[in-house]
């Protein structure tokens, strides 16, 4: 037998071992009664049928981390509007008869995720469904997607900044905003966080963003997490929970691509929600983001069509056990 097919074969037999090993486990798991029924996160975000954002990329990495992703959809669309153009059907009437009928269900949610949205009555919307089923123990995950490199997305102004400020941010236990959302939800100049970030040394960087955080906190959360800064080669995350502020440098492994801020808050969440600590959780989401963005760079794949994240899924499913609980 040739060396290439005794290798393939090998590969085969050591896939059909990890199989048996994993059925085995879940037996064994099943037997001693250590199975529960997974957590449930509550959606809020659009769905673009093409592009690898919103709801297509959050509802696989919810799932692959073990936990129950109910989505709540404000918008479908052909592709998200990072294309020249797409066809896109607003969910916002249908909104509120869609949330009634889990009401109805008396249904309750672990976790929720606010995420994209279009206008004005879907952030009202939204704010509704947070006040009707967050509880005590809840985890409310706010992103506020609405603007990166200095300025709003396409049909956004800065009345909608302020309503989502007072609707949203003020109910959030968790938020994640870019360092562009998160100037223009304080009001700091983001022109002079851009300045000081080019610096060699951070002191007066990381100055400015404990300014940002203590007034993003101020708001309302309890946990703040920034992504996004850039610093050449490095990516500066900022984080802050009750143990106080941290800065996280991550190396820069390619383009800014679309859908990695759905990524990011998806294992950021989940995590969570898994009693990961709050750093070990964006440690953990920036490691997942860099790897499928490195990956897609690799590939030669457009920055328009995403990440492949697909590829190393594998990597958030091994990391919780058969009880949803986190590994590592």
């Amino acid at each position: 037998m040739e060396t290439s097919a005794i290798s393939l074969r090998y590969s085969a037999d050591m896939r059909n071992f990890k199989k048996m090993k994993t059925k085995a486990s879940i037996i064994k798991s099943m037997s001693s009664g250590k199975v529960e029924a997974p957590k449930k996160v509550a959606v809020i975000n659009d769905l673009s049928g093409y592009g690898r954002c919103s709801l297509a990329v959050v509802l696989p990495i919810i799932s692959a981390l073990g936990l129950q992703a109910c989505p709540v959809p404000t918008a479908i669309l052909s592709n998200h509007t990072g294309f020249p153009s797409e066809y896109k059907y607003d969910f916002t009437d249908h909104m509120e008869p869609y949330i009634q009928a889990w009401e109805q269900l008396k249904l309750n949610f672990d976790g929720i995720m606010a995420g994209y949205m279009n206008y004005d009555e879907q952030v009202k919307i939204a704010s509704n469904f947070i006040t009707k089923f967050k509880k005590d123990n809840t985890i409310v995950l706010v992103d506020p997607a609405m603007a990166d490199h200095g300025r709003l997305y396409r049909g956004f102004t800065e009345d909608y900044v302020g309503y989502v400020k007072d609707r949203l941010v003020r109910q959030a236990t968790v938020i994640k905003p870019n360092i562009t959302e998160a100037c223009m939800l304080t009001g700091f100049d983001y022109g002079e966080i851009v300045s000081a970030a080019r610096e060699h040394t951070m002191r007066r960087l990381k100055s400015h963003l404990m300014y940002i955080v203590d007034d993003l906190r101020k708001l309302g959360p309890v946990d703040v997490v920034i992504t996004g800064l850039d610093r050449g080669d490095r990516i500066l995350n900022t984080l802050a929970d009750k143990d106080g502020v941290k800065f996280i440098s991550v190396r820069k492994t390619g383009q800014n691509r679309s859908g990695t801020g759905d990524i990011f808050s998806s294992v950021l969440l989940s995590s969570l929600m898994l009693n990961m600590s709050l750093e070990h959780a964006v440690r953990k989401a920036a490691d997942f983001v860099g790897s499928a963005i490195a990956l897609s760079e690799a590939a030669g794949m457009p920055v328009a069509e995403g990440v492949m994240f697909e590829r190393i899924m594998s990597r958030l499913s091994a990391t919780a056990d058969q009880s949803g609980n986190i590994k590592n």
